[in-house]
């Protein structure tokens, strides 16, 4: 699985404005995807390439927007034939205890807490019918001087953008998504909590032409029934009639146990009111509702309410609606690959400008890492040699003598197998983290192999 020979190929488009600079983008997603969660020293093998590393995070004429705009152009062949795109947008906190410098981070830190790093806002897309992450299509990494009561987006290496206010950054996302997509490939917003606001509502309805949006409601709103009576939104969702049960399994994470879920869906349609405290919105949003209540005893059930502009009116179009907010998870899996897998806050350039061109090159190399899950989970045949190199394949081949002739599932599957996974038919996926553990080791093995060969 040559993660390095994937990400060289989403860097070449780059427009850096010296091709020697491109041409060192291109070598930079090699190394450092060939090891990411190495120390650049470590990734570069030699001092020369470390300091031309370090050079390249410092020029002026990087700019980290260029570098994804690169990942972005490669990302257009994967949704170019889609109707319908997920757009996932989520926040992650970067912190940087061991950092020798504190040049450019801002406050993320509170009363009990002082902490200095930054908010990263990513936006994602997934693909409806494969659940996998097509890439990153935005990124914004929010400062916050607490004491001077300021908030803005760093911008690269251009001047910083004040923001109102953090709520801004979903707008924000959004539109930049919108923009990339063909006109032709409807966007479908799937947010948590955070962008519970009458403004993103009102937005995606009235100003971004052909889009949707599924979000979890935070706050219990005024609202209009059918019957256009007044009321308010979880109070009145609680009594829906109920549309239908699903069961779910809830994998074990921090603090939870593994566990089946038995969940009762209802539906209903309603009005989102403005808001008393804000004199500058008016009206009502009509919306769609989905509530999720988990059945029986448990300390922590789950409990969803859903607003979105899907149809409903079917129990499947309903399923379709929870299992789309579902899809949400995947950004969450993609910010532990960057900090676990790539220990993006492990970096120790002397200057948040520098680190975001890292951020920018280590969110691309992420995205691939966690396609290595997906290639184990994948229901789509592969060819091994499009994931393995020759070396890789013989090493596995001769663990694994079943391998012959199967195709890069199984191989992939057999790379988790070298990362503890059991591979037991009540066994889930092999994870990420299992995934990359076995990679490694393969890769170690393969150098052997060469080395042997030659």
């Amino acid at each position: 699985m040559d993660v390095s020979g994937w990400i060289r190929t989403e860097f070449r488009s780059a427009n850096l404005g010296d091709k020697r600079l491109t041409d060192r983008l291109v070598q930079l997603g090699d190394e450092l995807g060939s090891s990411p969660a190495e120390s650049i020293p470590t990734a570069c093998e030699d001092w020369a390439s470390t300091k031309a590393t370090y050079r390249f995070c410092d020029n002026e004429n990087v700019e980290p927007n260029e570098i994804l705009s690169a990942h972005k152009q490669a990302q257009r062949s994967r949704v170019s034939q889609l109707d319908e795109l997920v757009i996932v947008s989520d926040t992650t906190e970067l912190v940087f205890p061991r950092h020798p410098s504190k040049d450019g981070l801002g406050d993320i830190g509170n009363s009990e807490m002082d902490l200095e790093g930054v908010k990263v806002h990513s936006t994602i897309g997934i693909h409806p019918q494969t659940h996998r992450m097509t890439g990153v299509l935005d990124q914004q990494a929010l400062i916050e001087d607490q004491q001077a009561d300021k908030k803005y987006e760093t911008n690269g290496k251009s001047e910083p953008i004040p923001l109102e206010s953090e709520q801004e950054k979903w707008a924000r996302g959004d539109r930049q998504a919108r923009n990339w997509l063909a006109d032709d490939v409807r966007p479908l917003f799937v947010h948590d909590r955070g962008a519970d606001a009458f403004a993103f509502y009102t937005d995606v309805v009235e100003e971004i032409e052909n889009a949707g949006f599924i979000v979890r409601a935070n706050q219990n709103r005024r609202i209009w029934t059918e019957n256009d009576e007044s009321g308010k939104l979880f109070d009145w969702s609680s009594d829906l009639a109920e549309q239908g049960r699903k069961t779910i399994e809830i994998q074990q994470a921090s603090g939870r146990e593994a566990r089946t879920a038995e969940l009762s869906i209802a539906t209903g349609t309603c009005e989102l009111r403005a808001p008393r405290n804000n004199p500058d919105q008016d009206g009502s949003v009509a919306v769609n509702v989905v509530r999720v209540d988990e059945i029986g005893e448990t300390d922590d059930p789950i409990q969803w309410v859903l607003l979105t502009t899907e149809s409903v009116e079917e129990f499947n179009e309903t399923l379709t609606v929870i299992d789309y907010y579902g899809l949400r998870w995947r950004i969450e899996d993609w910010h532990k690959v960057l900090k676990s897998g790539c220990n993006i806050e492990e970096r120790q350039l002397q200057t948040w400008e520098r680190m975001e061109v890292l951020l920018s090159l280590y969110s691309v190399i992420a995205w691939k890492v966690l396609e290595l899950r997906e290639l184990a989970r994948g229901e789509t045949s592969t060819a091994p040699d499009v994931l393995l190199s020759e070396a890789e394949r013989a090493v596995l081949e001769t663990k694994f003598p079943e391998l012959q002739d199967q195709n890069g599932k199984a191989y992939a599957v057999s790379v988790a197998k070298l990362g503890g996974y059991l591979d037991r038919g009540s066994d889930p996926p092999p994870g990420w983290e299992t995934m990359w553990k076995g990679l490694q080791k393969l890769r170690m093995w393969a150098e052997g192999y060469e080395l042997g060969a030659e």
